[in-house]
């Protein structure tokens, strides 16, 4: 009769810890989607000065008892000192004292989180309270094709071997064999960082030139994987500085706009990525042509050996000008 009890009870406590999780789960995913709103509304309080309830339409599928009790959260337990309600506008205003709880601290985190919260907006066919931000640095070759985008991304996550055709500027098109390790956006295109299956060697490949996608009937090359890409792994310091040859007033104002500290930005970047980033800023090397308002930035390479060495290496296979 004990150990019927003491099976019996074993049992009570094993539904209860159960149970116990469930509620733990579901309160703490519950919170989640909470802070999620929370910080949509600060998004609008910052970019907006203003929010009203009928905003929360627009990201999310709530109720009104929802919505009030998302405000209610917000304005009594989360940040009191950050908002109030402006009767004469009959909306919810930031007070001086706004201070954001929810949102990201860094700056492009936040853009990046404004561009999804607008894209979101966007396809649900709403409009955007926000002011429309035109990316003029992202032309269409930012957009991969779907399909293509799938099958690299699948051929990354279960490690397939790709048959691939693909049209370079300076060569005809040609059909290669790649394993696709990695997908990059160099801010203007994306490529997919592959390892040549048949060649040994890893390159880069843009994607809006990648045509006859095929998985190919054949083993995984072991050696061939991101960890045995020595151009990806290691970096090297980049340092940029303003033209020689600009006026003092315009060295102040490129050196203000890069952020630069002390006459020069420093930057750590990929061996692998430095003709793209080299692209992206229109930086010059030869300082003697290039001219300085049209190429404000310089490449300050010569009193390191190993970038040297780089630079000459890129400039032999024509993926940097001088």
């Amino acid at each position: 009769m004990m150990l019927l009890n003491s099976t019996i009870l074993f049992h009570i406590f094993q539904k209860v810890i159960t149970m116990w999780v469930l509620l733990t789960f579901i309160d703490d995913k519950m919170k989640a989607t909470t802070k999620e709103r929370l910080k949509f509304l600060e998004l609008c309080l910052l970019l907006l000065g203003e929010f009203k309830k009928s905003y929360f339409h627009l990201l999310f599928d709530t109720k009104r008892a929802q919505q009030t009790k998302d405000l209610e959260t917000y304005i009594k337990n989360e940040c009191p000192m950050n908002i109030r309600y402006d009767d004469s506008l009959k909306r919810y205003v930031p007070t001086p004292h706004f201070d954001a709880k929810f949102l990201p601290d860094d700056a492009s985190t936040l853009l990046a989180y404004q561009k999804y919260v607008e894209d979101l907006i966007a396809s649900k066919g709403e409009e955007s309270p926000f002011h429309r931000i035109e990316y003029i640095s992202q032309p269409f070759l930012t957009a991969p094709n779907i399909e293509l985008w799938g099958i690299l991304n699948r051929a990354i996550t279960k490690k397939q071997v790709l048959s691939i055709n693909y049209s370079g500027l300076r060569k005809k098109e040609a059909r290669y064999t790649i394993q696709s390790l990695a997908l990059v956006h160099n801010g203007f295109r994306w490529h997919v960082r592959a390892y040549v299956v048949g060649e040994d060697r890893y390159r880069d490949f843009v994607l809006s030139r990648i045509s006859q996608p095929q998985v190919a009937e054949m083993a995984y090359c072991n050696s061939g994987v991101l960890e045995n890409d020595d151009n990806w792994n290691s970096t090297v310091e980049l340092v940029f500085k303003s033209h020689p040859k600009l006026t003092p007033e315009q060295a102040k104002s490129v050196e203000e706009d890069y952020g630069m500290a002390d006459g020069k930005k420093t930057v750590q970047c990929k061996v692998c990525n430095i003709q793209h980033l080299l692209k992206l800023t229109r930086t010059g090397l030869d300082t003697e042509q290039r001219e300085a308002h049209l190429f404000p930035l310089i490449l300050d390479y010569k009193s390191n050996p190993e970038l040297t060495v780089i630079l000459d290496r890129l400039k032999s296979k024509k993926l940097i000008k001088i």
